[in-house]
């Protein structure tokens, strides 16, 4: 990443705390002091501005949510902002889990959906309030024994309510982070994408000869008019994927376009799991379909942090795009 956009990333982060009244103004003008900052510590270096001094200047600064508090107004708060991710994360995962090994009842028939919404469905939420009443403690904790991450040393009390301890923190990593994972995970989509064209005869191939792979065969409806726009679309978004990890000017260029597909693959997974039948054999369509909840449940909530974060991120006048 260059100087700017790990200075870009970060007043994004310091922006998407703030109240919205004020989000783009102390955006454009955190923007400003910390351009003039980074230009200021070059001269005194004696050198160009790169990513390393960036960094160096934004930790000094301090984190995000540190920064954010400066301008916002004191208000109450249950739990720490470091920890609010981490909250949503377990939230999500554990709701994701209950439902999936229940839904597989209402797939199979053993049980009606309504009698499921009533006694598994909403329950599934009690995990966030559970959640949140023990991060609420762990954030009193923090606040009465802050940690400091560079010592690599923890009270008592932060052993006895696991709080989490903070890691160094680096401006632009989660960025970073992001797009490696994306990076890491191409091989895998493309092989997933592969294996989804025709399970049954693939299984065919690699399991021992005369292996029965009859439950793994499509239902005839799901395959004559679902398949091949689920398979276009996995294909098509690859392919974008690959070459926005692999230039960032392709990365800016086919974000929307990306976020579009994305969007048109989640609501046409959403009409299969609901309105059609995907296997064949009923175990199968049952146990892939639970998965396939969890799948959504996850894709759903990704894009919609992706629409907060497009919400949230500092609107810069054109004339101040890049500093001269």
């Amino acid at each position: 990443m260059d100087t700017q956009a790990i200075i870009d990333d970060y007043v994004n982060k310091v922006a998407a705390r703030l109240p919205r009244k004020i989000r783009n103004d102390v955006g454009l003008e955190l923007r400003t002091l910390l351009g003039e900052q980074l230009q200021a510590a070059a001269r005194d270096a004696g050198r160009s501005p790169d990513g390393e001094m960036a960094t160096q200047l934004l930790r000094r600064f301090g984190r995000p949510e540190e920064v954010a508090a400066r301008y916002a107004p004191p208000g109450f708060q249950l739990i720490a902002p470091e920890y609010s991710p981490l909250v949503v994360r377990l939230a999500t995962l554990c709701i994701a889990i209950q439902w999936g090994l229940t839904l597989s009842a209402v797939f199979a028939a053993r049980m009606s959906f309504s009698d499921w919404l009533l006694r598994w469905g909403f329950s599934a939420f009690a995990w966030l309030g559970l959640l949140v009443a023990w991060f609420g403690i762990a954030s009193w904790v923090q606040r009465r024994s802050p940690v400091d991450p560079d010592s690599g040393l923890r009270p008592w009390t932060h052993w006895i309510f696991w709080v989490p301890f903070p890691r160094q923190w680096r401006p632009g990593e989660p960025q970073a982070t992001e797009w490696r994972a994306g990076l890491h995970a191409a091989p895998l989509g493309a092989v997933l994408t592969i294996f989804f064209i025709a399970p049954a005869w693939i299984l065919s191939h690699l399991l021992p000869a005369g292996s029965n792979t009859a439950w793994a065969l499509y239902e005839a409806h799901f395959q004559r008019w679902f398949l091949a726009p689920l398979i276009a679309l996995m294909a098509v978004r690859l392919l974008l994927l690959a070459a926005a990890v692999r230039s960032e000017p392709w990365r800016a260029r086919t974000e929307t376009l990306r976020f579009v597909l994305w969007v048109a693959f989640v609501v046409v997974l959403s009409w299969t799991l609901f309105a059609e039948r995907i296997f064949a054999f009923g175990v199968t369509d049952a146990l892939f379909k639970s998965w396939l909840l969890i799948f959504l449940l996850v894709n759903v909530i990704q894009i919609l942090v992706w629409l907060w974060r497009e919400t949230t991120r500092v609107r810069v006048p054109t004339r101040l795009a890049r500093p001269r």
